[in-house]
């Protein structure tokens, strides 16, 4: 860590750097106007109204980045609207991704350097807690937020950071946006992608190969070919998510949870054309252990459907001038099903028989631009809602920006998120004539706000959805953590032998179902590391969090 501050003026009206991707050639490496990359990176940019003082004691939003843990895709975005809109401060939080975040050996665990990444979050939170009064914030009233690989930190966090000691925990209420699963490994897991690590640097022999990595320059351990994330650390992360929350071990805070109706359009491969193409990435997405019964299922659930699916808006017609596989759309709504839609009703079904209080949306506006191209609703796009268009990427779809015919959609999300982050509860300071967002109540009520052009209204999760995550429920637990070869998931449609425990079992299995005669195994988590330490390859070194004030009063500190 850096030395403490020597009481001299910092100039915190600008952003700092964000910190280095996986690959050098992910799109953070190219040349923006927005950030620029470093691996002294360990900074949070704060947006508070402009009349806050250090006595406003405003709620605080403290949000987490996306970006798959190989990137920080929402780098510097702009939080001043969300913060003036919803009188509330906004800290947004770098932390480190990739072989820099996460790296997990037995070496690495060794120095208690395991999710270094998630502990560059916690490190921030306590950082914001000592601090944010001094920015109008209010220490006793954070509220964790994130979207994507964020959102999913957040339920990892939940569930294992916060969960150990609910009594001081920071956290008072959780908002998670397009939410999904990370792929968590063990440590032996973690071992073999440290040695494709090693292999990409000339560390292989050395007789300290930690000490090595970190000797070479950054850019020699960023690469495709390897896979980072957090990790079965027995601390942080002490065991699968969705045991976790199956289990009811995680904090029981209330919380927003939802998802964007088309979440797949990007996430799979735009060029799917054949269903062994499908099957493959099928297979890949869960660990390779799915039975042929299961994917014919999949099959006649998904890619059987012919165009114009039921599930995509009749006016969706693909660009020709941007070809795709005649599978993409089928593919899409799976994925979306099985890494977005079903991840979340599970971990809220959880939470309902607990009795915690939480709302689920669909994010469902039409952009008639994004729709051409066949996207839709795409994963993440509630986020130019959330932060206003102008804030995110610098190119949200048109329809979103005033006078267009989502710009109303801005107001009423930022009302309902601003009016959680206030009360814990979305209803109080809502938008007038958006309705009251009630929450999901479990397997039988599936209750969900849903976002759409021109209106604002409460649904239910339809029944054959249902079915589709009653379905794929087995098939989760292999997404989030790799399994042994002999492991064998059979997925069954409701109305056969599955039944109908959906979501409703207090001890859900944690593992694939199993052909009797393959003997299934059941991963375990690492043994648990002392806590401590930070530091992670590549010479990374953890700065004073400079901070960034809304632009509507920028000011040196």
């Amino acid at each position: 860590m850096k030395a403490p501050f020597d009481g001299n003026v910092v100039d915190a009206s600008k952003f700092r750097p964000i910190c280095l991707p996986r690959s050098a050639s992910d799109f953070t490496m190219q040349p923006n106007k927005r950030f620029t990359v470093s691996e002294d990176c360990l900074f949070v940019n704060i947006f508070a109204p402009s009349n806050a003082t250090a006595t406003s004691n405003l709620p605080v939003m403290y949000f987490i980045q996306g970006g798959g843990f190989q990137s920080l895709s929402n780098a510097n975005f702009n939080g001043g609207d969300l913060a003036a809109f919803g009188n509330i401060v906004v800290v947004q939080v770098n932390y480190r991704v990739g072989p820099f975040g996460f790296l997990h050996s037995k070496e690495v665990q060794k120095e208690a350097n395991t999710n270094v990444g998630l502990k560059d979050m916690i490190m921030g939170m306590e950082w914001t807690k000592q601090n944010i009064a001094q920015f109008g914030g209010n220490p006793a009233q954070i509220v964790m937020a994130g979207d994507s690989a964020g959102a999913t930190a957040v339920a990892l966090l939940l569930s294992g950071w916060a969960s150990q000691n609910p009594q001081t925990t920071l956290v008072k209420g959780a908002i998670m946006e397009s939410l999904s699963l990370a792929t968590l490994r063990t440590i032996d897991q973690g071992q073999e992608q440290y040695a494709c690590l090693l292999n990409k640097t000339s560390c292989t022999s050395s007789p300290d190969t930690l000490a090595c990595l970190r000797s070479v320059n950054a850019s020699q351990l960023q690469t495709e070919e390897c896979q980072f994330n957090p990790n079965l650390d027995g601390d942080l992360v002490p065991a699968s998510m969705l045991t976790r929350f199956d289990q009811g071990l995680y904090l029981r805070v209330p919380n927003i949870a939802g998802s964007c109706s088309d979440e797949g359009t990007k996430n799979v491969p735009k060029d799917t054309n054949t269903t062994a193409e499908a099957f493959k990435f099928f297979q890949d997405q869960a660990s390779g252990v799915l039975s042929n019964a299961s994917l014919d299922l999949l099959q006649k659930t998904y890619l059987d459907k012919t165009m114009p699916l039921k599930d995509v808006p009749p006016n969706r017609a693909v660009d020709a001038k941007a070809p795709a596989g005649k599978l993409w759309q089928q593919l899409s709504l799976a994925q979306g099903d099985f890494r977005a839609h079903c991840v979340t009703a599970r971990l809220q079904n959880a939470m309902a028989r607990d009795g915690v209080k939480t709302f689920n949306y669909r994010f469902a506006p039409v952009d008639d631009e994004q729709e051409r191209l066949g996207f839709g609703a795409y994963h993440t796009v509630e986020l130019n809602a959330v932060f206003g268009p102008n804030n995110t990427d610098g190119d949200p779809p048109k329809s979103y920006r005033t006078s267009g015919a989502n710009a109303i959609i801005v107001p009423q999300t930022m009302a309902y998120w601003a009016s959680f982050v206030r009360t814990l509860d979305p209803s109080p300071m809502r938008a007038a004539d958006t309705p009251e967002w009630k929450p999901w109540t479990g397997t039988q009520g599936r209750e969900r706000l849903r976002f759409k052009t021109g209106d604002v209204n409460m649904e239910r999760m339809e029944d054959d959805q249902r079915n589709n995550c009653e379905m794929l429920d087995p098939m989760l637990p292999a997404i989030e953590m790799p399994q042994p070869k002999e492991v064998v998931v059979e997925l069954n449609r409701p109305g056969t032998s599955f039944g109908s425990s959906w979501g409703t079992s207090e001890n859900s299995a944690a593992v694939a179902v199993a052909a009797p005669d393959r003997g299934a195994k059941k991963l375990q988590a690492s043994s648990t590391p002392s806590s401590g330490g930070t530091r992670s390859t590549g010479s990374v070194r953890w700065s004073v969090l400079l901070l960034t004030l809304a632009p509507l009063a920028p000011m040196l500190l």
